[in-house]
């Protein structure tokens, strides 16, 4: 009898055993299964706000090219934000602040602004300036300079958007891509 009882002690040691494995192997694969979908989040909110940017942009280019007034998107580094703003004229003349102010949005830890390249090299980063804000300007001609705006994502990874001043284009790309230097007159063909 001494034994059939100890063998049943054994047994439901065995069972909880069992149990508090299985519970861990639970608790781990809902853990990695946490991590991923925050991951997921992550990127995709950092797609979504880059994006944004871009249609920012593109709202920009396409109303200059409609109208005979300039827009400017202009990335504040201090404030953490980008707003597009119109003006009264292709000589930039100002309009009053309240009704110049087409759109405005902010960064997140999700999508941060890191830096501005221009096309003429004239970069934010520069040491011994301190630049506070970075402006794309566009008219009918199209953009006034362009260049990259590097955004990094929550894990700190760089994306380029790229703007091209002649032909338009404004893309988001992985990585600090590069931007091709700007030809002197002297070495075009035509």
């Amino acid at each position: 009898m001494k034994c059939l009882k100890s063998f049943k002690q054994c047994a439901r040691g065995l069972v909880l055993a069992e149990l508090l494995v299985v519970i861990a192997v639970i608790s781990m694969l809902t853990a990695v299964a946490m991590l991923s979908v925050t991951s997921v989040f992550g990127k995709k909110q950092f797609e979504k706000e880059a994006y944004a940017i871009i249609d920012i942009l593109h709202k920009a280019q396409n109303a200059s090219a409609e109208t005979v007034r300039r827009y400017a998107v202009i990335f504040d580094f201090g404030e953490g934000t980008y707003v597009l703003r119109r003006f009264a004229t292709l000589e930039m003349d100002a309009l009053p602040r309240e009704e110049a102010i087409l759109a405005v949005g902010d960064f997140s830890r999700h999508c941060r602004l890191d830096y501005v390249l221009f096309d003429d090299f004239m970069d934010t980063r520069e040491e011994g300036e301190s630049i506070s804000e970075a402006k794309f300007i566009a008219g009918r001609g199209g953009w006034q300079y362009g260049g990259k705006i590097v955004l990094l994502d929550v894990d700190g990874n760089p994306f380029s958007i790229v703007v091209g001043r002649l032909c338009g284009d404004i893309t988001l790309k992985r990585g600090d891509v590069e931007i091709p230097a700007p030809v002197d007159k002297s070495e075009l063909r035509f």
